[in-house]
């Protein structure tokens, strides 16, 4: 009876206070978007990063506010690479590593554009799945998992 009498009055604000009592009693993340990048050999693409893990790791970031998902990865791996992708399916969800945030792990294939790293890349390489350097642990996972789906998806798209 409580609930139903607290939803009627909630229902009944207007939507910018639910909206501010949403945005004080609810807990925030950040929403990354990485790739599991294939190559038209079915290697896996990785890169080392400036900051972070010293380890390999996959390509992507946060979102923009407003940014579609796709858009996001793209933009991510364009700007730290040089390199146009057409994003695929979505592999996973998780809930990331070590942040309080949510990251959806996306296929993508490289389709154009002229490699040029970024300040934020040391090194960007593609790698046999079944022969990675030292990746960040749960990444490797993913890609164990994954890489076969990414590579069947990326051979099918031409």
């Amino acid at each position: 009876m409580l609930f139903r009498a607290l939803a009627l009055l909630y229902n009944a604000l207007p939507v910018r206070w639910q909206r501010r009592i949403l945005d004080r009693t609810q807990a925030r993340f950040l929403v990354g978007v990485v790739g599991l990048g294939v190559d038209k050999n079915g290697d896996v693409i990785l890169a080392r990063h400036r900051f972070g893990a010293p380890q390999w790791r996959f390509l992507g970031g946060f979102l923009s506010p407003g940014e579609r998902l796709e858009d996001g990865l793209a933009r991510e791996v364009r700007e730290e690479t040089g390199i146009d992708i057409e994003v695929g399916p979505i592999l996973e969800a998780n809930q990331g590593f070590r942040w309080q945030r949510v990251e959806l792990v996306y296929a993508y294939r490289p389709v154009g554009g002229i490699e040029h790293l970024s300040s934020e890349l040391i090194e960007l390489r593609a790698f046999d799945p079944t022969d990675l350097p030292e990746v960040r642990a749960d990444q490797r996972g993913i890609i164990e998992r994954r890489a076969a789906q990414a590579a069947e998806w990326a051979k099918s798209r031409g």
